[in-house]
């Protein structure tokens, strides 16, 4: 008697930083594996792949059955390189060329309210004192930081795009910069749908599919950072 049928999730793999592998899959948005080295993010991505399914199911939607086996092919491996102004040159993978289809976009749109409720529930309740306490070694210096990091990043995405508000229309305040950022990303996401436009910035190519996938894992990988941070 035959088992489940296997499923197969296609990966891109990349250096993102010195040091920082990823392991995308092309299937599920905003899923990814994190690693020192490039087998390891390899490695992981099955783990990250159940992780995403757990992580989908907890905010509500049906996700494949736990004893169906999965299985990551890399099919794209891409290493980062240095353009003008120390500029790290990020990946652009073949996937990203596809144009983003309507249901992606209701996806994805559905997607970072998730990743938004995660990370305001983290931080509700933190002391304002240790949201803007120092942290040693940390590039943002504090929790407060790391959120904004989180806002303005997004707001980068769709600049890249040449999609974005004015910088100069940024709001001061925290809680400001967050709603309009978003208010924006929820706004542009459906103009991108079937747009096959690939845009150059500083050496590094740019679509609405890369925007996606990278506004999704960065709200993501910042909610992480901040578990560690406060030891949940």
């Amino acid at each position: 008697m035959n088992g489940p049928e296997r499923m197969i999730y296609h990966l891109g793999v990349e250096d993102i930083e010195p040091g920082k592998w990823l392991a995308w899959a092309f299937e599920l948005l905003g899923c990814y594996a994190k690693a020192a080295s490039e087998e390891e993010a390899f490695a992981g991505a099955q783990a990250a792949i159940e992780e995403y399914f757990f992580w989908v199911a907890r905010h509500g939607r049906p996700t494949p059955r736990a004893d169906q086996p999965i299985e990551g092919k890399v099919v794209e491996t891409y290493r980062s390189f240095v353009s003008e102004g120390d500029y790290i040159v990020n990946a652009f993978f073949e996937d990203d060329r596809r144009p983003l289809s309507g249901a992606e976009v209701g996806e994805g749109i559905w997607l970072l309210g998730c990743t938004r409720r995660d990370l305001m529930e983290l931080i509700r309740d933190i002391p304002p004192e240790r949201f803007t306490e120092p942290i040693r070694d940390d590039v943002f210096g504090s929790i407060e930081k790391i959120v904004e990091h989180v806002a303005t990043a997004e707001w980068w995405y769709f600049d890249r795009l040449g999609m974005a508000f004015p910088r100069d229309q940024m709001p001061e305040g925290l809680a400001g910069k967050l709603e309009k950022v978003r208010a924006q990303t929820v706004a542009l996401l459906p103009a991108l749908v079937d747009d096959s436009r690939v845009v150059e910035r500083r050496g590094e190519k740019w679509s609405g599919r890369k925007v996606l996938r990278r506004a999704l894992w960065h709200e993501r990988v910042h909610t992480r950072q901040i578990e560690r941070l406060l030891d949940i």
